[in-house]
């Protein structure tokens, strides 16, 4: 019988995270051409076995004091996850190293499945994205998704293993959230923004691509997304001097921040999407960019800069739940809150000397109203994968159905399992949305359009920061005035920026 002491398990647990953490890094920042989150597992074994589930939970119910009570209750999911990782970190990897290993050859040409994106995202010629994009696709069908396929039905059967119905159950009662009743709401959003996004989907079809919306095709959306006609004010070479002067105006200086690792070495293996890795929070943050220009570089780097300096400036005194477990939609919505300023007319102009940019935040604001649609349709479709206890060969359709309706593009079904996140990120980012979008409108009412400039703002913005991830989204945003979470806020930036 193991014997748990609740402070060596947090100082073990912290350990643990830390190590993943750097794994990740190492492996996507491509340093190691190997992922081995395994080899991590393998050094914590009392971490996550269902005897530590238990015991956790024994101690979480008697618990009265509410601040020990939220710190059990993230320590629990923390536990889930954990375990998920642990039973399922062999096959993990596999998938892991497959994707990253795997090729397409198109035209003679070898592209890296995981580069495939960009190089379709860069192909003008129409037809040669849709080869492009039906090589990834039956390389994902025939390589990835068999391991796809294993992997969510071992999850799907360690939920019932812990003794609920199904993984969503699991996953409603440890993230204390009703994913049902989130997704009704964001889906009166999808219902109430039906007409505005077919409007000007179709619009910017038009324009971009001489075609209506109903001959766009799923190979074509990265091409559109890619926008290269604003590369001249998305240069690569000022997407870094970008940064360090946007961070400035708030009081950052990037490169003498100790506890900031800026990673921007060009390596064969290293992703082309910049990410954050909080090894030690606040004291060992990595951002890793491999700049290549265009406005989707600048708005990934600004997010993942957001999720840095978030993590940068926690207070050290926080315990370890509120500085690297907690809820997720809160770092999250720290993220969004630096990307969506390339939908500020000031930040395009202040930043990058960008004046002529009206057709470029249409664009933008469009570009954010799909992805919005496309996750609440994920939400949607993975609440029906998550009830699943069998096989999963019927989500085919049901993927494809849900996205394709959200979009009003066919989403080829491919990628039912390749597009599913863990213990329903989806509904993070989600709820960070509706919590941008409030704090949004906070920082523009209090401050002005130009609040990244403010010395007031960016003092507010480093208290919120400061507290971790303390408190949720919902009660965050309580605590600092601005009501309730709801997609209302988000609706009528929307609406302000392409009309109703």
């Amino acid at each position: 019988m193991t014997t748990f002491d609740l402070r060596h398990y947090r100082a073990r647990a912290e350990e643990f995270v830390g190590a993943l953490d750097k794994e990740y890094y190492l492996h996507y920042s491509g340093i190691k051409p190997v992922c081995d989150t395994a080899a991590v597992y393998d050094r914590y074994p009392e971490l996550f076995t269902r005897e530590a589930f238990a015991w956790l939970n024994e101690i979480y119910e008697p618990t009265t004091d509410d601040d020990e009570k939220r710190r059990l209750a993230y320590l629990i999911a923390f536990n889930v996850d954990g375990y998920m990782g642990e039973q399922t970190k062999h096959l993990s990897d596999e998938i892991a190293n497959t994707e990253g290993q795997a090729h397409i050859v198109v035209d003679g040409e070898s592209i890296g499945l995981r580069q495939a994106g960009i190089v379709q995202a860069n192909e003008s010629d129409a037809a040669r994205r849709a080869r492009i994009q039906e090589g990834r696709l039956a390389t994902l069908d025939d390589q990835v998704n068999p391991l796809l396929d294993r992997y969510w039905r071992q999850c799907h059967d360690l939920a019932a293993g812990l003794g609920y119905p199904n993984y969503l159950e699991l996953y409603s009662e440890v993230q204390g959230l009703d994913y049902f009743r989130l997704r009704a709401e964001l889906e009166g959003f999808l219902l109430d923004t039906d007409g505005l996004y077919e409007r000007v989907m179709d619009s910017l079809s038009r324009e971009r691509m001489g075609m209506p919306l109903k001959d766009l095709k799923y190979s074509d959306l990265p091409y559109l997304w890619r926008a290269r006609e604003y590369d001249h004010a998305f240069r690569e070479d000022a997407l870094l001097p970008a940064l360090r002067s946007t961070l400035a105006g708030l009081g950052i200086d990037l490169d003498a921040q100790r506890n900031v690792h800026l990673d921007t070495e060009t390596r064969e293996l290293k992703t082309p999407r910049a990410f954050c890795a909080p090894v030690r929070v606040p004291e060992e943050i990595y951002l890793c960019v491999l700049p290549h220009g265009g406005q989707d570089d600048y708005a990934s780097l600004l997010h993942e800069a957001g999720h840095t300096e978030h993590f940068a400036h926690m207070h050290p005194s926080l315990a370890f739940e509120y500085r690297h477990l907690g809820d997720n939609s809160v770092t999250e919505a720290f993220a969004f809150r630096l990307e969506h300023l390339v939908l500020s007319r000031q930040w395009l102009d202040i930043a990058l000397g960008f004046t002529d940019t009206e057709a470029f935040l249409k664009f933008a604001n469009v570009n954010d109203l799909f992805f919005m649609r496309r996750y609440i349709a994920k939400l949607a479709y993975e609440t029906e994968l998550h009830v699943e206890t069998g096989s999963l060969d019927a989500m085919k359709s049901a993927y494809a159905r849900r996205l394709s309706r959200a979009l009003l593009i066919d989403i080829p079904p491919e990628n039912y399992l390749f597009d599913v996140d863990d213990a329903f990120y989806s509904a993070c980012y989600l709820r960070a949305w509706l919590l941008e979008g409030a704090f949004r409108m906070m920082f523009q009412d209090r401050y002005g359009g130009d609040w990244f400039r403010k010395p007031a703002a960016a003092a507010w913005l480093k208290e919120l920061w400061s507290n971790g991830q303390e408190m949720r989204a919902d009660r965050l945003l309580l605590r600092y005035g601005g009501g309730r979470l709801d997609a209302d806020p988000l609706k009528h930036l929307i609406e302000r920026a392409l009309g109703r």
